[in-house]
């Protein structure tokens, strides 16, 4: 009994040893997973291939996530701006084991880019192998955006000092007892003031604009400057320098009152440029005379052409001076007969409106009609009545002629068109009176193969079972068929209908299956062929799942517009291969006769109705353990009208 209670006194403090470090470890815990939800940063765990294991809620916050789960179920490459990022940063973990303040650009949920900085360390394997990812990270988007804006002015404010072709000054304004301007000191110049003035830097700053430029040409320069910076009103002008030889434009505000920041520009060889442009009409007639369209004006007084471009020789065959000889009549002669009525009736609007375009043919001087496009205007004298018509005259012969070998292929390609509408409406009476045929055919041959399955054993029987299966099979093609090509008939009418009852309905037709569903009133915009999506997709889980095949089907709202419905099961699942082609007609040779069709007819309804389809691993990364086939409907109430009348 001694031996037996000192070994029970050592039990019992043993287990309040126990008791105590389980305390510790439960209260350490505790603090851990404090730290953890409560951390400020966004902490994660991630699997190589880019599953986040774990987040905190910050790291949900961060990157726009409505939910842990939701983050959970996202892979942390989505979130990369470059998706190369992720394999380079792998590799610098197995290289360095860690990565530390690493300023990056990333995603939020939603697409939008914020800046973060990371610290990410690896967990290895026993054998150095990396594992899995683990650390947090910040949103420094502010920081990143103010830095950027500092960055931004600097480089502003270098380029404004440094910029090539902008001269800038920045000069205290000095005044008299009364308050009114008397001069400007030079505090900040840039080297292309240097340039523009012919002056040295260090021989302007901090001097007076009267002890360097001829003080009866800089005393306007003086009066607007001090306007700009006692008032605050910016002004730009133009200003010459006659000492200089130079002209300048000039753009000056206030930032502070008694200062003055200058912008100026040297447009000497522009006021040159206008000054020759004013004495150079010959430079401007030689423009009109090397154009490849003839400019023209006529005299409507005198009846005849005071000015003819000298290309008109190469359109029409006739000397400026030839054509200037005609007279009215003349000129209307040669205008081919039927155009010349809609010439006369624009010549009489254009009279009215001051311009107007003429396209008609010409008579050229070899006897060929060429088209000619006239763009006028009509000068009137001071009473108003047409002095002058000038123009632009372009030879279009080519454009013409081509513009009337579209209009006769325009005219083949209808006439096809029509062809082709016709034998369309021809074959679609040829597959409807086959299908209405056939489908007569398989109803009296499947009625005689029930009564074959009566009449015959053993052997035979399973050759008639066999046979109504063909049957049956080659029905359900059949209405597969029809369908498609009613779907393709014509536009959807679409229009409001109960999600809630048309999954439950597809559900009664599986009662031996296990589906899994918690219905909601749901409004969706939709035809009364929904039900087909419910009944092959289901019917695809439960003939491919394989026996004790289990169906899960999830209703929830995908943005403010669309409803995401996603039917699951726990079948053999899709290869990641496989996952786009199964949507196509008759793509696999492995199908059997028939097959593919059912999952094309759920696509084309699927894309009838606005949304989209597409099929996913059940549990993410495990194809073998069953597929999730989502798609998104559109809600009623969030549908604009004129989609609710398509």
């Amino acid at each position: 009994m001694a031996a037996i209670q000192a070994e029970n006194e050592m039990l019992r403090r043993e287990n309040a040893a126990l008791q105590s470090v389980k305390e510790a470890l439960r209260g350490s815990e505790a603090r851990y997973r404090r730290l953890f939800e409560d951390d400020l940063t966004g902490d994660f765990v991630t699997a190589l291939d880019g599953r986040i294991l774990a987040c905190n809620p910050a790291f949900v916050r961060i990157f726009g996530f409505a939910s842990v789960e939701e983050a959970l179920n996202t892979n942390i490459g989505d979130l990369y701006e470059d998706p190369g990022d992720r394999d380079w940063l792998l590799a610098r973990i197995r290289r360095e084991r860690k990565v530390e303040n690493e300023g990056r650009t990333r995603k939020r949920r939603d697409g939008t880019r914020i800046h973060v900085v990371e610290n990410v360390v690896g967990r290895f394997g026993p054998d150095g192998e990396l594992l899995e990812t683990q650390g947090y990270i910040y949103d420094d988007s502010e920081r990143k955006r103010a830095e950027d804006a500092l960055q931004e002015n600097m480089e502003w404010y270098r380029q404004a000092l440094d910029n090539p072709l902008v001269a800038y000054a920045f000069c205290e304004i000095i005044t008299d007892g009364s308050g009114r301007p008397v001069d400007v000191l030079y505090l900040e110049v840039n080297r292309t003031f240097e340039e523009f003035t012919g002056l040295v830097r260090e021989n302007i700053l901090n001097r007076r604009a009267t002890e360097i430029f001829v003080q009866d040409e800089i005393g306007d320069l003086i009066a607007i400057y001090g306007y700009v910076a006692l008032t605050g009103e910016p002004a730009t002008f133009q200003y010459p320098l006659p000492s200089l030889s130079r002209w300048y434009e000039v753009t000056a505000f206030s930032s502070q009152q008694g200062y003055v920041t200058a912008f100026f520009t040297d447009i000497t060889r522009r006021k040159r440029a206008e000054e020759a442009l004013r004495e150079s009409e010959e430079r401007f007639r030689a423009v009109l005379e090397n154009s490849l369209d003839a400019a023209y004006r006529r005299n409507l007084q005198a009846d005849r052409y005071d000015y003819m471009s000298p290309v008109i020789e190469q359109i029409l065959g006739f000397t400026p001076e030839e054509m200037a000889a005609m007279n009215l009549e003349e000129v209307v002669d040669r205008i081919h007969p039927d155009d010349r009525l809609p010439v006369e009736a624009e010549l009489n609007t254009a009279a009215a409106s001051g311009r107007g375009l003429l396209v008609y043919r010409f008579r050229a001087k070899d006897g060929r009609y060429r088209w000619l496009e006239d763009h006028f205007t009509v000068i009137p004298d001071s009473i108003g009545q047409p002095l002058f018509r000038g123009g632009i005259v372009r030879d279009v012969t080519e454009r013409r002629r081509t513009e009337e070998a579209i209009m006769r292929h325009a005219g083949e390609l209808a006439r096809i068109h029509r062809d082709l509408e016709s034998a369309h409406r021809e074959a679609n009476l040829y597959l409807d009176i086959l299908t209405h045929d056939i489908g007569n055919t398989e109803n009296v041959s499947n009625l005689y193969a029930e009564l074959l399955v009566d009449s015959v054993e053993g052997e035979a029987a399973g050759y008639v079972a066999n046979l109504k299966r063909s049957i049956a099979k080659s029905i359900e093609i059949l209405g597969t068929v029809s369908k498609i090509r009613r779907i393709h008939a014509g536009p959807p009418g679409l229009r409001a209908t109960d999600l809630d009852a048309v999954i439950q309905a597809e559900i009664a037709h599986f009662p031996d299956t296990s589906i899994r569903y918690e219905g909601a009133p749901r409004q969706v915009l939709a035809d009364d062929l929904l039900c087909e999506v419910f009944m092959n997709l289901i019917g695809n889980a439960v003939k491919h799942g394989g026996p004790g095949v289990e169906v899960s089907i999830q209703v929830k709202a995908e943005g403010n517009e669309f409803l995401r419905v996603t039917v699951a099961d726990t079948g053999r699942g899709i290869p990641d291969d496989r996952k786009e082609e199964i949507f196509h007609r008759y793509e696999r040779k492995q199908r059997g006769v028939g097959e593919g069709l059912g999952l094309y007819l759920v696509r084309i309804l699927i894309d009838r109705y606005g949304g989209r389809l597409w099929v996913e691993d059940r549990v993410p990364g495990r194809p073998g353990e069953g597929a999730a086939f989502s798609f998104l409907l559109r809600e009623v109430d969030t549908v604009p009208e004129r989609s609710r009348g398509n």
